[in-house]
Formats: C-alpha cells, sequence, structure tokens
C-alpha cells in the first residue's frame, strides 16, 4: 500500500512540473513575441534611400527617450546639494 501512495505522490508531482514547464514557456513565448512586434528589418540596399523618407518603427507603448545631459545635471545637482 506505501508503494502506491508513493507512486500516486510521484505521478502527481511530476504532472505539476510538467503543467509549471508548459505555462512558463507559453508565457516566454508570449512575452517574447510582444517584444518583437516593435522590431523591424533593416534596408538590405542602404543605395536607394530617399532623404525624405521617415524611418519605420512601431507603437512604443510608454517609451520616451531621455536626454542624459539632463539627467546628470540633475544628478549632480542632487549631489551638490548633499555637500
Amino acid at each position: 500500500m506505501k508503494i502506491r501512495v508513493k507512486l500516486w505522490l510521484t505521478i502527481f508531482l511530476f504532472l505539476m512540473m510538467l503543467l509549471a514547464s508548459v505555462a512558463s514557456s507559453y508565457i516566454g513565448y508570449f512575452m517574447g513575441s510582444q517584444a518583437l512586434k516593435v522590431v523591424t528589418q533593416p534596408d538590405i540596399n542602404s543605395d536607394n534611400q530617399d532623404p525624405n523618407q521617415k524611418p519605420l518603427g512601431g507603437e512604443h507603448k510608454g517609451l520616451e527617450i531621455i536626454k542624459e545631459e539632463e539627467i546628470l545635471q540633475q544628478v549632480s545637482e542632487v549631489m551638490n546639494q548633499n555637500k
């Protein structure tokens, strides 16, 4: 009887590990596909580029490019205040 209980426990744990691995792989695949939606293929033939053409890009949700110089100035101001 003890062998049966151990066998069922082993099978249960194995199935739980299998379910966890399937769930994590699905989440990883979903997150990766969402991250790659914005990435585009570069132009191979760069000789025929139109200088007036706007760069291709997708939706950058919440992405804001910041200026490094402004951040460094703010950091130096805060550090000088603490002295």
